[in-house]
């Protein structure tokens, strides 16, 4: 099943950060397992998440002159993806309390990963141009790629509501495209547990949007969630 974008697999990376690690230097990306009292652990880990945007806005331009284009309209889409499988991740801890962390079979801080998902995009309202000569008016939601639901690695669906240049869609356009975060301790991955669940704090951007707007309503909202389920050491 193909992945997410690349983007979001980079903020989905960035989750993972030890709240009571210090910052790593740059070390060799084969971590040696000789080292007295060094200790890692393995754990794989699953990752859940939903992202909905929504975007409302009304806006005319050259006012009082010929043919002035009116717009108003509401765009909405929603994401949704999970990793089940295949991810593992190692702490490792060293004397002097530094830890680090990698996914299985990659270099040092290297954790990142993909995580298939599905994409629904709806729009609707109107772009006028007033009666001809000057144009008429046409639909926002009028391309195929609108209600259609796609596993994506991008985004398919970006056409819906892009046709006539008059939306100016989404601050946050693919999932996790601000990073997101949860903290966890040191206790937590070394400990006796047998894992632990995180819930990421959303963060989004604050829309950024062109000033011709008459009005503008922007929400974004999302979760995800991590399991991390302790597995026997191969060190």
């Amino acid at each position: 099943m193909p992945s997410l974008a690349k983007a979001a697999l980079t903020a989905a990376a960035a989750t993972l950060a030890l709240a009571t690690a210090a910052t790593a230097q740059p070390q060799p990306p084969n971590i040696p397992n000789d080292i007295p009292t060094v200790k890692t652990v393995r754990f794989k880990m699953t990752i859940h998440g939903l992202q909905h945007s929504f975007f409302a806005f009304s806006f005319t331009l050259n006012k009082g002159g010929d043919c002035p284009p009116h717009a108003e309209g509401q765009i909405s889409e929603d994401w949704e993806f999970a990793r089940g499988r295949g991810t593992v991740l190692i702490f490792t801890k060293f004397p002097g309390g530094l830890v680090t962390m990698r996914r299985e079979g990659r270099g040092l801080g290297d954790a990142a990963f993909a995580a298939p998902g599905g994409l629904q995009r709806v729009a609707n309202g109107f772009y006028d141009l007033s009666p001809p000569p000057c144009g008429g008016s046409h639909n926002f939601g009028e391309e195929p790629a609108c209600g259609e639901e796609f596993e994506v690695n991008s985004d398919p669906a970006a056409p819906c509501g892009e046709k006539f240049g008059a939306i100016d869609l989404f601050a946050t356009p693919f999932p996790l495209l601000t990073r997101q975060k949860a903290a966890f301790t040191k206790k937590q991955i070394f400990g006796r547990k047998r894992g632990f669940h995180l819930v990421l704090k959303d963060h989004f951007l604050e829309p950024l949007h062109e000033p011709v707007y008459d009005s503008v309503e922007e929400k974004l909202n999302g979760e995800s969630d991590v399991t991390l389920k302790r597995l026997k050491s191969n060190y």
